[in-house]
C-alpha cells in the first residue's frame, strides 16, 4: 500500500511539474514573440503590430499584422504589401497540443510555432489563397530551444496556373527553406531555393495602331539565398548574405528584347576592420550576360573601408528613427553630424569593373578617398561637400570596337527616335552611316581634347584628383571658374556687347 501511495505521489509530482514546465514555456514562448517584434520594428520601413495574443497552458495563438510603409499616395487596396500572419504555439516540454497537426514535431524543446498566412488580410493573399486552392500557401514552423535558439522550416507547395487573370500560365516548382537563430539573435544561418519558375503573360492584341505582342514572360531556375552572419562589435551582424540565380530569361512585351543571365549571383559582408573600423564590400558577377544583342560576361566588385564601427551602427539608429521625419531639421542635422564623424576615420570607396564582350574588354577601377569637409554648411553651400573629398583616382581601358560599336548603336537609336518623331523614315544603312560618322566626329574630339588617348587598339583614360586639382591624362581641368570668368569660361570684360542700333550685317 505505502508502494501504492508512494508511486501516485511520484506521479503527481512528475505531472505537476510537466504542468508547470509548460506553464513557463508559454511564459517564455511569449517573451520570445515579443522580443522577435521588436527586433523586427527595428527596421524603419516594416511595422509589426499584435493583433490578438491568447496565451493557454498547453498552447498559445497570436494574430500579428506586417505593415509596409509606402510613398504617400502611391498605396492602395491592391498595391499594398502587407499581409496578417497567424501563429500556433504549442508549449514545450513537448508540443502535446501539436500532435496530429502537419509539419508539427514532437521532440524535446521550449516550444514549437506554426505559422502561417491569414487568408484575408489583404488583397494579394486572397488571391494566393484561391490560386492554392485547398492548400495553405505558406508554412513556417520553428522549433525553438529552451534558451530562445530557433531552427525554422519554410515550405511553399508547387503550383500550376494556366489561364488565370493576366497570366498565360504560371508553373512553379515550390520553395524550401531553412534558417538557424541563436539565442538573443547572436547569429543566424541558413537560405532558400526555388528549383525553378516560369511565367507568361497573356499576348496583347493590336490597337491604336500598335501591333500585337506577346505577353511578358519571365523563365527563372536554380535560385538560392544563403545567409551566415553573426553579431560582434559595435552591435553589428557580421558575415555574409548572396542570392545566386542560375538561369534567367526574360523578354519584355513592349520591345521584345530578351534578357538571359546565366550563374549571375550578388554577395554582399560586412567584417571587422581592426577594433574600432569595419568594412563592407558588395560582388556582383555572372557567367553569361545577354541584352538584346550584346553578350558577354562581367563581374562589379564595390568595397567600403576604414568605416568607423561605433559610427556605422548610430547611423543604422539614425535610419530607424528618421523614418517618416525625413523633413525634420534636427533628424538633418544629426545625419550630417554622424556624416562628419563617419569621415574623419578618412574612409575608401573602391569600384572595380569588368567585362568580356564578344566586341572586346572592359576594364575600370575607381578609388576615392574622403576626409572630413570642415566647417562648412552644407545645406547653405552643397559645394562645400567637394571638401570632403581628399583624393582620387581612375583607369579605364576599353577596346577600340567595343567602345565604337556601344557609342554607334546609341547614336543610331537616337537618330531612329528622331526620325519616328519627326514622322520621317530612314534606312537602316542611312542610320547605320550617320552614326558611324557621329562617331567617329565626337571620339576624334574627346581625343583632341585630352580625355581619352587611343593605344594599340584599345581606348584609355586616367583621371586624378589631389590637393583639390583634377588632373586627366596629365592635363588640369579646372574645377571652378577662375576669378572675373562666368561658367562657361568667358571673361566678363570681354563679353560682347550688342550696339544700341542692334547687331549689324556682317559684311564681305
Amino acid at each position: 500500500m505505502n508502494k501504492l501511495v508512494g508511486a501516485v505521489v511520484i506521479i503527481l509530482v512528475v505531472a505537476a511539474g510537466f504542468v508547470g514546465t509548460m506553464y513557463w514555456s508559454g511564459t517564455q514562448a511569449e517573451r520570445w514573440y515579443q522580443e522577435a517584434l521588436a527586433e523586427g520594428s527595428k527596421n524603419p520601413n516594416v511595422q509589426f503590430t499584435t493583433v490578438r495574443y491568447d496565451r493557454g497552458l498547453f498552447s498559445s495563438q497570436s494574430v500579428t499584422r506586417v505593415q509596409f510603409a509606402m510613398p504617400e499616395g502611391g498605396e492602395t487596396n491592391e498595391t499594398d504589401p502587407s499581409f496578417t500572419i497567424r501563429q500556433d504555439i504549442y508549449h514545450g516540454p513537448l508540443p502535446l497540443a501539436g500532435w496530429g497537426v502537419p509539419g508539427v514535431p514532437m521532440q524535446w524543446g521550449g516550444a514549437v510555432v506554426r505559422a502561417t498566412l491569414a487568408p484575408d488580410s489583404s488583397t494579394w493573399t486572397r488571391e494566393l489563397v484561391k490560386w492554392y486552392g485547398g492548400q495553405e500557401p505558406v508554412v513556417a514552423i520553428s522549433q525553438f530551444g529552451f534558451d530562445g535558439a530557433s531552427d525554422t522550416r519554410i515550405t511553399m507547395p508547387p503550383l500550376t496556373l494556366n489561364d488565370v487573370e493576366d497570366l498565360q500560365n504560371l508553373t512553379f516548382s515550390g520553395l524550401q527553406g531553412q534558417f538557424q537563430v541563436a539565442a538573443r539573435g547572436a547569429a543566424v544561418q541558413g537560405g532558400l531555393t526555388v528549383a525553378s519558375l516560369e511565367v507568361a503573360g497573356k499576348p496583347v492584341p493590336a490597337s491604336e495602331g500598335q501591333p500585337a505582342s506577346s505577353g511578358d514572360q519571365v523563365k527563372l531556375g536554380d535560385l538560392s539565398l544563403k545567409v551566415n552572419q553573426h553579431k560582434g562589435a559595435f552591435d553589428l551582424l557580421f558575415g555574409d548574405s548572396s542570392i545566386r540565380i542560375g538561369e534567367l530569361h526574360a523578354r519584355d512585351q513592349t520591345t521584345g528584347a530578351p534578357f538571359v543571365a546565366t550563374n549571375l549571383s550578388m554577395t554582399g559582408s560586412l567584417s571587422p576592420q581592426g577594433p574600432q573600423q569595419v568594412a563592407g564590400e558588395v560582388v556582383v558577377q555572372a557567367d553569361r550576360i545577354t541584352v538584346d544583342q550584346q553578350s558577354g560576361t562581367g563581374s562589379l566588385k564595390l568595397a567600403l573601408r576604414n568605416l568607423d564601427g561605433a559610427t556605422v551602427a548610430q547611423l543604422q539608429q539614425w535610419q530607424q528613427k528618421a523614418a517618416g521625419e525625413s523633413d525634420d531639421a534636427q533628424v538633418i542635422d544629426e545625419l550630417l553630424n554622424l556624416v562628419k564623424t563617419l569621415l574623419r576615420g578618412k574612409p575608401e570607396f573602391t569600384l572595380d569593373t569588368q567585362a568580356q564582350m564578344s566586341q572586346g574588354q572592359w576594364q575600370g577601377k575607381l578609388v576615392l578617398n574622403f576626409q572630413d569637409f570642415g566647417e562648412a554648411n552644407l545645406l547653405l553651400d552643397p559645394s562645400g561637400l567637394l571638401g570632403a573629398l581628399e583624393k582620387g583616382m581612375a583607369d579605364v581601358a576599353a577596346s577600340r570596337t567595343l567602345v565604337e560599336t556601344l557609342f554607334a548603336g546609341t547614336i543610331k537609336d537616337q537618330l531612329q527616335a528622331q526620325a519616328e518623331e519627326q514622322g520621317q523614315q530612314a534606312s537602316e544603312q542611312a542610320l547605320q552611316t550617320l552614326a558611324a560618322q557621329q562617331v567617329a566626329e565626337q571620339l576624334q574630339g574627346l581625343t583632341a581634347a585630352g580625355f581619352i588617348r587611343l593605344e594599340g587598339d584599345q581606348y584609355k583614360s586616367s583621371a586624378r584628383f589631389e590637393g583639390g586639382k583634377l588632373f586627366v591624362n596629365g592635363q588640369e581641368i579646372p574645377l571652378l571658374p577662375a576669378a572675373g570668368e562666368d561658367d562657361s569660361g568667358v571673361m566678363e570684360d570681354d563679353m560682347p556687347l550688342e550696339p544700341d542700333g542692334g547687331a549689324e550685317e556682317p559684311t564681305e
